[in-house]
Formats: structure tokens, sequence, C-alpha cells
């Protein structure tokens, strides 16, 4: 918003504050000053006259230029000028030769254009700095005398100085220089000084010219009619134009320019209409009908809708209501009967039309953001006074006000010593009762705690407690509130337990090479169908989604996990693993959702060898085994318990390599090798494996008591290794199992090394290697007692597992 300080100094007196004072003062008020702009400049010198333009010739070399004998009133001097504006017998600024052209600051000195002599130079506004206006010379009244000064007509004041205003959404009352002059008010402590609006009514009434209809109340709750004749719609007087322009308005005429001026004046749009264009002078404000169109004052055609509000006469719309006038209606050059509007329309309507629309105006800005409850009927008074001081206007008797507003009255309480406790500045009931009256807020009750105010109808901001305290803080001066910290000691009942033992799981994971993906909660149905379209009942399903791909919340977070490291495998990523903790969500049978809190954990490629083993093709087998390694370790890490694994199927997995991840023999997920159907929609030849595991009896024995420490063996141990030929199906657990049942307690470790298959072997088996190692704590074993326990081993193994023991 544009704020000149000398439109300012007419509603509060600011003359003896320079300007950076001024804004300072402001911005430490809460309303933020982001730049001071200086318009006009001293006054012209003797160079600058006024020009009468006698001839005006085309160029003999140039397509645009023209070459005019202009006349200074004492001789006529040859000009070359560009303008397209420029005619014989218009006048206009010349600047003479030695004269300083303000914008540039460049000397006029005798020149050739494409060969033709120029003796000076015919000016535009925006060359004079007296406006933006660079689209031809400034053309001047047709009265005044060639040679005349052009400081006598045009410019010759102070130059003016504008402050570039950001009105944040909750100060619409900011909207306007009166509302910035409250708030100088406020901060000065100096008095408000409003204009008069008092003007004289002709005896006929109001009612015998024009007939109001509001059929939609609840947008509309105000309209206020006042009807005048005999206006004399010419220029605006220059103090209203300079002003206008000054704030980034272009003068238009006196009615419309009256009405722009006092919604800058004090925040309340206007609307003039020709009162002899509305069809049975009558004004309805209602919902537009389907299908129904206007043409808007910017001369598109708009298609309208029942969710709109319009101003219509008896026939059409002549308005849209709160946003932009239509064709027609509006006031033309010679108008001189004039239905003058001021309404108060409700801001989420207007919102919803001008975006709808796509039309942002003045007049918008201000409904959508909140007028003035009161400020109709002092508004319309306003710009009728001004409309009879400078247009002559015979104004009707009385006005048309269909007031249908209610429930804008209310109060706000404030404790005294609750104020100061939230601000940190001690100050007394008197103080902080007299900061608020100062901003128009009126005392109802006090006593020696607290008061309550009635909040004025221009504060819509007003309605807490913690809003009063703002205020106070604020205009007390934000710059006068100590630098210090609360305080208030608290300390919170809630262990931090959770929050250490999520911290070392994800240390575990990064530790163990993985990053960390994160995703969103919610997903399509189409994500979690490709990966096990089992359950379906068991899915949250959102009502009101933002999306149809957002349409589910998960319930698993493998999907997600999965389609992220497909598609780094699509982008040419050649190994990737990911992890991620986060919540699932399901439903009860019973119809209730719960949530859960998961790990998920997935990898793809040569993700577990070394930097020089990666060109060697990567099996599922071996890509299952890193992952449940990587699980193992972190069970571990986590002091989990006793992990297991059991067979099972899974619709997203290869057959056969899909298990069950159990935790101290009870279920908590699972994992295996992701289909190569699912992975062919992301070219991936190598594999891909997944896991994914309830967190919390994961993380259940973090932070416990720690285990009895154990010392360093002080014996040597003794390794056998042993290699059979066994089924396909055979599992590691079965091999151990087995081994454990006939071992002695010597037996410290057991190690699969390697899995080999070949067609040598035969179909349907393989060979597995193991390592054994055997210790005690007490004594070094001897080669006797360890062969006898190993041959025992063998045999079970034998007899157990049906294997066939590789010798050599």
């Amino acid at each position: 918003m544009k704020l000149p300080i000398s439109w300012l100094n007419e509603f509060v007196d600011v003359s003896d504050l320079s300007v950076q004072e001024l804004s300072d003062r402001l911005t430490f008020s809460g309303v933020e000053v982001e730049g001071i702009e200086t318009v006009g400049q001293e006054p012209l010198d003797d160079n600058f006259v006024v020009g009468e333009v006698l001839t005006c010739d085309p160029h003999p070399d140039s397509d645009h230029l023209h070459v005019c004998k202009v006349s200074t009133g004492s001789e006529v001097l040859q000009i070359v000028c560009g303008a397209p504006n420029c005619a014989a017998g218009v006048k206009a600024p010349l600047a003479k030769i030695g004269a300083v052209v303000p914008d540039g600051g460049f000397k006029i000195k005798k020149g050739k254009l494409r060969g033709v002599e120029s003796f000076g130079m015919l000016c535009s506004a925006r060359e004079l700095k007296l406006s933006g206006d660079h689209n031809g010379i400034m053309i001047l009244p047709a009265d005044i005398p060639a040679g005349t000064p052009v400081r006598d007509v045009v410019g010759g004041e102070k130059p003016q100085t504008v402050l570039d205003l950001e009105v944040t959404w909750n100060r619409p009352d900011c909207l306007s220089i009166v509302g910035i002059a409250r708030e100088f008010s406020a901060i000065l402590g100096r008095p408000l000084k409003m204009p008069a609006v008092d003007f004289e009514e002709s005896d006929r009434d109001v009612n015998t010219f024009a007939k109001v209809v509001v059929e939609n109340p609840e947008h509309c709750p105000r309209y206020i009619a006042r009807v005048m004749t005999g206006v004399k719609d010419g220029e605006s007087p220059k103090f209203m134009r300079e002003r206008l322009e000054l704030c980034g308005v272009r003068s238009i005429s006196l009615t419309v320019d009256v009405t722009n001026y006092v919604m800058l004046e004090c925040g309340q749009p206007l609307h003039a209409f020709d009162y002899r264009t509305l069809a049975d002078r009558t004004i309805v404000v209602r919902d537009a009908r389907e299908g129904e169109t206007i043409r808007t004052l910017d001369g598109v055609d708009r298609k309208l809708d029942p969710s709109m509000l319009v101003i219509a006469d008896a026939e059409k719309p002549s308005a849209v209501a709160g946003v932009m006038g239509g064709e027609g209606s509006e006031i033309e050059p010679g108008t001189e009967h004039v239905l003058l509007e001021s309404a108060l329309f409700e801001p989420v309507s207007t919102k919803f039309t001008a975006g709808k629309l796509g039309l942002a105006t003045e007049a918008s800005y201000r409904y959508i953001r909140g007028v003035d409850t009161d400020l109709a009927d002092w508004a319309s008074r306003r710009a009728v006074s001004l409309l009879q001081r400078y247009g002559g206007a015979v104004v009707a008797k009385g006005a048309i006000d269909v007031d249908n507003r209610h429930g804008y009255e209310h109060t706000v309480a404030i404790d005294f010593r609750r104020v100061n406790n939230a601000i940190g500045v001690d100050l007394s009931g008197d103080r902080q009762v007299a900061i608020l009256e100062s901003i128009g807020l009126k005392t109802v009750r006090r006593d020696d705690s607290g008061a309550e105010f009635a909040i004025p109808s221009w504060r819509l901001d007003l309605t807490l407690e913690a809003d009063l305290v703002e205020e106070i803080a604020r205009l007390n001066g934000l710059d006068n509130i100590p630098e210090k910290l609360p305080g208030v000691a608290a300390v919170s009942p809630l262990s931090d337990a959770p929050f250490y033992a999520r911290k070392k799981c994800r240390d575990a994971m990064l530790g163990l090479g993985f990053s960390e993906a994160m995703h969103y909660s919610f997903l399509s149905k189409q994500e979690l169908d490709v990966f096990d379209r089992r359950q379906p009942e068991r899915r949250v399903v959102l009502p009101n989604p933002v999306s149809a791909e957002y349409g589910l919340l998960r319930d698993s977070l493998a999907p997600q996990l999965m389609g992220s490291l497909g598609r780094n495998a699509a982008h040419q990523v050649e190994s990737a693993g990911l992890f991620e903790m986060g919540r699932v969500f399901l439903m009860t049978p019973k119809g209730e959702p719960v949530e859960e809190e998961h790990l998920s954990i997935g990898l793809m490629g040569p993700f577990g060898r070394s930097a020089i083993d990666r060109q060697r093709a990567v099996s599922n087998e071996e890509a299952l085994l890193w992952l449940k390694g990587a699980i193992e370790a972190l069970a571990e890490t986590l002091r989990s318990g006793r992990l297991s694994f059991a067979a099972i199927e899974h619709p997203a997995m290869e057959p056969g390599f899909a298990v069950e991840i159990q935790l101290n023999g009870r279920a908590i997920g699972f994992m295996g090798a992701v289909s190569g159907k699912i992975r062919h929609s992301w070219r991936m030849t190598s594999p891909m494996v997944l896991a994914e595991m309830k967190l919390p009896p994961l993380l259940s024995n973090v932070g416990g008591k720690a285990g009895a420490v154990k010392p360093p063996p002080q014996y040597p141990a003794v390794r056998r290794d042993i290699a059979f030929i066994a089924d396909a199906g055979l599992t590691h657990a079965e091999v151990v199992k087995a081994i454990q049942k006939v071992a002695p307690s010597t037996l410290t470790g057991i190690e699969l090394f390697d899995i080999f298959q070949s067609k040598e072997i035969g179909k349907g088996k393989r060979s597995l290697a193991y390592a054994l190692v055997f210790r005690s704590a007490e004594r070094t074993l001897t080669d006797q007692e360890v062969n006898e326990a190993f041959t025992k081993i063998i045999q079970n193994l034998k007899d157990v597992l049906k294997v066939e023991v590789r010798e050599g």
C-alpha cells in the first residue's frame, strides 16, 4: 500500500518527524515499511516553458519522427519529436537549449536527428518527473498561453514522499490513510482529525428515485444507495489527481476519482452507477443465474454462476459484487445522474468469486480481508460531500439503507498480571488501559485485576485476550521488551527412552551402510495392489484425498521402499541399500483404525560385495543372505533376542524366497526376494530383496540392563571344516539344530561359508560347507577329543539329514 506523507498529515500531525523516524515508528509498531519513494522535484527553471505546436510534418527520413514548428510566445523553434500524440494545435512542456531534464539529468543542446536540426525537446510527464506516464508528450490545457513557465502550470511544489507499506492479512484496517493515521495517533499520542462529511440535501426523497432489493443478506449484510443529479463530471481537482497518482491510481473523471479517493482514504470500496442506465431504476443484490454473463469494465465477457453475487438492475447484472463493475452502467463523460453504492460484502464469497473469475481489484483486495462493518454510511457521506463540493451534485434526501448486520459487536477481557507476564514488562493497569483506548477500544468494565473492552468495528482481528496482549506489547514498543529468557522451570514426566532407542536403531542401520528413506504416509491403491492385494479390508481409505495418487494410508512400508529402489535402478544406480522407520495404519476387525511402527529394509545389486567383486552376477539367494545378515547384526546391536526364520509364501516375492522373521519365537515380519515380474517394470535384472518388521519388539531391550561381561578366551580354538551334499530345500536352521543336538559344550561357533551348485552335483542338490569352532575356557583341547566330537557330529548329519559328506 502507498502512503503519501502529505495526505497522512491531514489526519494526524506528523510534520515535525523525519521520514526515517516515521518509517521506524511504524515498523516497530508492526506495520512493515518496504520502501521510501520521492515523487516530483524542485520547481522547474525558466528553460521549461509551455510550447504551442504550430505545425507537425513527417520527418523526411523517418517513419515515426515529426518535424514541428513550436511557438514559445516570443519565438518559433524547430523541434524534432517522436511522440505519437504530437500534433498541430497541442500545447506541451518545452525544454529549451540549456535546460537540464529531471529524468536522466541530461542537458538539452542543439542537435540533428536524421539530418534535421532540433532546437529543444517536447517533454513527457515522466521526463519531468511529474508521473510515470511516458506514452507521449504531456498535453497541457489549450487555454494556457505559449511561453508560460511550466512551473506555473504543473509541478513547482515540494517533492512528495511516499511510504510503501506491507500490510499483513490480519490488519485490513491499515489498508487506508485513516487506518495508518489511527496507528500514528496511538503511537505518538496525538489526536486523530477526521474530514467533514456534511452536505445539503434536496427536498425530493431518495426512494422516489430508486429501489434496492437484497436477496442474499448473508453475502451482502449491508447496502447503502444515495442518488445525485446535476453532477458536473469533469476533471478532478488538482490535489485529488495528485494524491491518486501518488497511490498508483490513474485519474479518470471526478465521479470515478471520488470513489477511488474515498476508498484509499478510509478503506471502504464504493461504486458509482449511471442512474439513467439502470432498468426500472432498481438495484437487486442477488446470486447470478445459471448461464448469465457480464462484460466487466476491463472489456472481458465473463460467465457467471449461482455461487457468485452480482449487483443487477431489474433486467441484467450491472456489476460483480465487491469485485468489478460492468460495462453499460459505468460513469462516462457527461454523466450527470449518479447512484452511489456503499456496501458490505462477505469476505469468503468475494474471495471465491474473484478467484473463479481471475479478477484482482483494489475493491476485492479489501473486501476479501474484511472491511470495517460500520464504515459504509460514513464513506458514502464522505463521497457525496466531495461530489457536491467539487461537482455541484444535487443530493436526494436520505439514503436507501438495507441493513442486515448482526453479531458484529463483541468484548474481550484482559488480566493485567497475565499481560505483564506474557510481554515481560511491568506495566500498570492504567497504562495498559490507556494503550488499548488509544486505538479505539472502549472500556466497559474494570477492576484492580483486569478490564473488559468493546472492540471497534474496524479491528476485526481482535477476538482473544492474546490479541490485546500483542497490541499492548507493540504499542508500548517492541524494542522496550527486555532480552531475557523466561524463568519457568519445567520437568517433563515423559521418558525419552523411546527416542534414544530409535536413534540407536537408526545409527546401527547407517553403520551397516544403509541410507535412510522417508516417504509420505499416503499412497495409491495401485501401489499397494502391486505389492500385496491380500486383506484389502484392513486398509485405511481417506474420505477426501487430495488426489487419486494419495487415496489410502499405507499399511506397509515395503511398497514405497521397493519403488524407491526400483526408480534408482531405472536411473542406472548399480547398487543401493535403504531403510525406513515409520508408521503404518490398519483397520481392526471392528473397523477402528490403529497405528503401528515398522522398520523396512531393502537392497539391490552387489550391495554386499567389495569394490573388486561387482561384475559377477548376484543371485537371489546371495542377496537374501546379505539382508538376513544385516537383520541379525541389527538385532545383536539392539540386544533384541533370538532370531529365527521360517519359509512362507508372499505374492510379491519369488517362490521359495520368502521367509517369516521370528523374534524370541514370535513373528514380527517377513523378508524375501522381489519377483522378476515386479522388477521388470524398472527393467531390473539384478535381485532386489526387502524386509519389514514391527519396530517395538526390536527396541524392547534397548537401554535395559546389560548382560554379564565375559572375559576374553585364554586358550586357543580348534577349527574343523565339513562339506556335504544335501537337498536344495535343506535349511541352515535344520543343519545347525542337527549339529547342536550332539555337539559338546566346547563347540562355540558354527559358520556357513560356502554354498555350491552344479550339474555334477545333480538337480535339486547343493553343496554346503561349514566351519565348526571348538574352544574351552578352562584348558587347551586335544586333537583326540575334538576329532571324537567332530566324528559324532558328522554321523548325526548323515543319520538325521541324510546328507552325503564330501571327503577331502
